[in-house]
C-alpha cells in the first residue's frame, strides 16, 4: 500500500470532503479518501426521530450554482428538502419582519435534511474515490515532495497533495501547526443548544414552512420547519451564559424557550412537543492561517470548516464548504504543473480568497450584531459589539 502514490489524499468527511473527492475525480485526479466514519448515509433511513437529524440545515442560494457545476443540482429535488422562501426575524425590534427569497439572484435557498444530503454526497464520493479508507489520520511526514500518511489503524498511504476536510477539528492543520506552518485562531466561543421537535399526535394545525430568527438578552434563536414536519430549534449563546446542566434538565430548556416571544408562540400554536433537553455543539468562529501552502515541496490545502468556520448567523457554512471543495481541482492541477512557482502562486490565490471572505464575513457580522440595541447591556451582546 505504501508504494502506491495517489495524486491527492482527502482527509475528512462531511460536505467539504465529499464534494472535494467528487470534483477531483471528475477532473481525472486520483484520490485516496481517508474517512473516519463510514456510517453517515441517511438516505435509506426511514426513522423520523431527531436522532437521525443533524443541526445546520440552511443552504444559501449561492450553493445552487456550485451544485450545478458538479452536476448535482438534482440532489435538492428530493421531497425531504424544501425551498427556503420565507424567513421571519425579530432582530433589533419586537415585531417580526419577513425577508423573501425573491431578492436572491441565484434563486431560493433550501432547508435540507442534512443527514440525507450529506449521505448522498458521501455515497457518490465513495464510488468516485480511487481508494476509500475507513480510518483517521495519525501522523504525516513529507519526503521528496510526497506525503507519507499513517492512519490510526496503522495503514500507510502516499499522496502528492493533502486536503484537510476535517472540519473544526482541523486535524491536518494542527499537525502542520506543530512545525509553525499554520496557526489556529478562535474569535468567540459560541455554542448551539439544539433539538428537533415533533407535533403532538392530536394536533391538526399545518405549520408554516418558514424560518424564524429571534434575538434575546443572552443570545439568539433559530427555528425552521423541515420537510419531515419536525421543527429544528437552535439557541445560540456562550457556554458560560447557558444554565448549568442544560443537556440533562428539560425544565431548564423549557424555561429558556419561555423567554422568547415569537419562537415560543410558534411552538405552542402549532402544537410542537418539547419532550427532552437539547444537545450542545460548537458554533464558534475559527480559522486557519494560511489555509494552503507548500511544506518543503509537498502541497496542502484546508477546505470547509477546517479552513474557516463561520457563525451560523451567516448561513454560509455549507456553501463555503462546497465552494472551497470545487476550487481544489484547479489548485491541485496548477500545483502539479509547476509546484515552486505557478503552484505556489495558485495556493496563495486560494488562501487570499478565503482570507478575503473571512474578513468580509467578520465585518458583516459586526454590523448585524450591532443592529441589536435592545440588549446591549447583556454580556452576550457586549462581547460582540465591543469590537465595533
Amino acid at each position: 500500500m505504501s508504494e502506491l502514490c495517489y495524486d491527492v489524499a482527502v482527509v475528512g468527511d462531511g460536505i467539504a470532503g465529499s464534494a472535494a473527492v467528487i470534483a477531483l475525480a471528475q477532473a481525472g485526479i486520483s484520490v485516496v479518501w481517508m474517512c473516519p466514519d463510514a456510517n453517515k448515509n441517511g438516505s435509506s433511513s426511514k426513522d423520523n426521530s431527531s436522532s437521525r437529524h443533524k443541526v445546520g440545515e440552511s443552504l444559501a442560494p449561492a450553493a445552487n450554482t456550485i451544485l450545478h457545476s458538479l452536476g448535482l443540482s438534482y440532489l435538492l429535488d428530493y421531497d425531504c428538502h424544501r425551498s427556503a422562501n420565507a424567513t421571519f426575524s425579530s432582530w433589533g425590534q419586537d415585531a417580526l419582519v419577513e425577508r423573501n427569497a425573491a431578492v436572491h439572484l441565484e434563486g431560493a435557498g433550501h432547508i435540507i435534511d442534512r443527514v440525507k444530503f450529506e449521505g448522498d454526497l458521501h455515497d457518490m464520493a465513495k464510488q468516485a474515490s480511487d481508494f476509500f479508507l475507513i480510518d483517521s489520520l495519525s501522523s504525516m511526514q513529507e519526503e521528496e515532495a510526497i506525503w507519507i500518511l499513517t492512519t490510526q489503524g496503522g495503514c500507510k498511504v502516499n499522496a502528492r497533495f493533502i486536503i484537510d476536510a476535517t472540519g473544526r477539528s482541523q486535524a491536518v492543520g494542527k499537525m502542520l501547526a506543530r512545525s509553525n506552518k499554520t496557526h489556529n485562531h478562535t474569535d468567540d466561543h459560541l455554542v448551539a443548544a439544539y433539538s428537533f421537535l415533533q407535533q403532538k399526535n392530536n394536533n391538526d394545525v399545518d405549520p408554516t414552512p418558514a424560518t424564524l430568527i429571534e434575538s434575546v438578552e443572552s443570545g439568539w434563536w433559530y427555528a425552521s420547519l423541515l420537510s419531515s414536519g419536525l421543527l429544528s430549534l437552535n439557541f445560540y449563546s456562550d457556554p458560560d451564559l447557558l444554565p448549568r446542566g442544560l443537556t440533562a434538565n428539560l425544565d431548564l430548556w423549557l424555561a429558556l424557550i419561555s423567554q422568547t416571544k415569537h419562537v415560543s408562540y410558534w411552538i405552542e400554536d402549532a402544537g410542537f412537543d418539547v419532550v427532552k433537553p437539547p444537545e450542545i455543539t460548537s458554533a464558534a468562529t475559527r480559522w486557519l492561517t494560511p489555509v494552503a501552502g507548500i511544506n518543503h515541496l509537498a502541497g496542502w490545502a484546508a477546505i470547509g470548516d477546517a479552513a474557516v468556520a463561520f457563525d451560523p448567523l451567516s448561513a454560509h457554512g455549507m456553501t463555503t464548504a462546497l465552494w472551497s471543495a470545487v476550487q481544489m481541482p484547479d489548485v491541485v492541477t496548477e500545483y502539479f504543473a509547476e509546484p515552486v512557482m505557478k503552484g505556489a502562486e495558485r495556493l496563495n490565490q486560494y488562501s487570499n480568497a478565503v482570507e478575503e471572505g473571512r474578513t468580509q464575513y467578520l465585518n458583516q457580522r459586526r454590523v448585524i450584531y450591532g443592529q441589536e440595541k435592545r440588549f446591549q447591556a447583556g454580556d452576550f451582546w457586549i462581547r460582540r459589539n465591543i469590537k465595533l
